[in-house]
């Protein structure tokens, strides 16, 4: 009698424990990242009556006799599939396509998490909206610069077809602007004036000026330059020549290479311009996005854009085995070891920009397992009850 009671309450302890993670899945349905728990039960220890017996040539065997002790908590399992995805239009959110997790650190300690609700704090950090630890990238701590330091120019290449039907004396002039070592643009301006040599032009020295100024530039070597061309037109000597030129207003003094290789002389329109040329101006940040491989990029208003890092993410044997802490996950002895690597490389999924991924708890179905729990919760009380009432019975035989 008194067996069918202890049954009745390890079931409402099991069933308890089975609504408290049904309650756990159902109030998170809408966490991002969230992943959801299921309950299994086991039967407890049996009281063995009568043990089996083995078949003889008079008799059949016989099955034991045993009656359980009740039902006890089996496993909380994690469901580590992947949630709905759900665009967002916010660029500091993404989300993972496969498999892998964002991996976060807090000193020594890191942390995992499938919740890409990301910010960049004032120092240019990325961190995790939730949690407000920083993301690890493929060189650790992701950091996002808010300005970009000029680089001075130092290279321009001048392309296209000087007209080999131009009057002797004619001069054709270009102009471009470039950078300095403060990141402030000049304009450069050249002229290529045509020589009495047959296939000849000349770079004349003083028609080179610095926004007008030609006392702030010189040639490297000295004096005007010849360019010569072969009689189809392509380019024979004079390829290059170097420009020294001044300081201005506190930036260091400068040397560009200009580059000729590209030129022709053919016949037709003179047709001449500034090609690639280096040199970067100060910039600062104007926005940032993420790519489906992990690159963090920064576009910046000089025009530049630029990767700064690469969002790096981890791999377990045993997902599953994860342990949660803080809303997050951490190692646990069955896991395996994290296994960090790159999106879209070696088997991890890739990345969706502005894109989040929703709990995976299925609300009909934690509905169902909430019913279940309570009808279990319902028969176990009427065990201890109608126990109660059978012991009672037994009570009342001595009147």
């Amino acid at each position: 009698m008194l067996r069918s009671m202890y049954a009745g309450v390890s079931g409402l302890n099991t069933h308890q424990q089975m609504m408290d993670v049904t309650g756990n899945n159902i109030a998170n349905v809408n966490t991002i990242g969230f992943k959801s728990s299921r309950v299994t039960f086991k039967e407890m220890l049996s009281q063995t009556l009568k043990g089996a017996s083995r078949p003889s040539e008079n008799r059949a065997g016989t099955n034991p006799q045993q009656i359980g002790l009740g039902v006890g908590l089996g496993s909380i399992d994690n469901d580590m599939s992947s949630g709905n995805l759900q665009s967002t239009g916010k660029t500091s959110d993404v989300a993972i396509q496969g498999d892998g997790f964002f991996v976060l650190q807090d000193g020594d300690q890191k942390y995992y998490t499938r919740a890409g609700n990301f910010n960049f704090d004032a120092q240019g950090n990325l961190y995790s909206g939730i949690s407000g630890l920083k993301v690890l990238g493929e060189s650790g701590e992701i950091q996002l610069d808010k300005t970009i330091l000029p680089e001075p120019t130092t290279y321009m290449d001048i392309e296209g077809n000087l007209s080999s039907e131009t009057e002797d004396g004619k001069t054709k002039t270009i102009s471009s602007d470039y950078i300095d070592s403060k990141g402030v643009s000049h304009t450069l301006e050249i002229a290529f004036k045509k020589s009495t040599t047959d296939n000849q032009w000349t770079v004349v020295e003083d028609s080179i000026k610095i926004d007008g100024d030609k006392t702030l530039v010189g040639t490297s070597p000295t004096g005007d330059h010849t360019i010569s061309f072969y009689q189809d037109g392509a380019l024979d000597s004079g390829s290059e020549v170097g420009l020294s030129i001044a300081s201005i207003d506190g930036a260091a003094p400068a040397t560009i290479n200009l580059d000729f290789t590209k030129l022709t002389q053919l016949g037709g329109g003179s047709d001449i311009k500034f090609g690639e040329m280096d040199g970067v101006a100060m910039g600062s940040l104007e926005s940032f996005s993420f790519a489906e491989n992990g690159d963090v990029i920064g576009s910046y208003d000089n025009g530049l854009t630029q990767v700064v890092d690469r969002i790096a993410l981890a791999q377990f044997e045993n997902p599953s085995g994860l342990t949660r802490k803080d809303g997050l996950f951490v190692e646990s002895p069955n896991s395996g070891v994290a296994n960090v690597g790159m999106p879209m490389e070696g088997g991890f999924g890739s990345l969706a920009p502005a894109t989040l991924e929703m709990s995976n708890a299925n609300l009909s179905q934690e509905f169902t397992n909430m019913i279940t729990a309570q009808r279990g919760f319902q028969a176990s009380s009427k065990l201890i009850t109608t126990s109660d009432e059978m012991l009672q019975e037994l009570v009342n035989l001595k009147r």
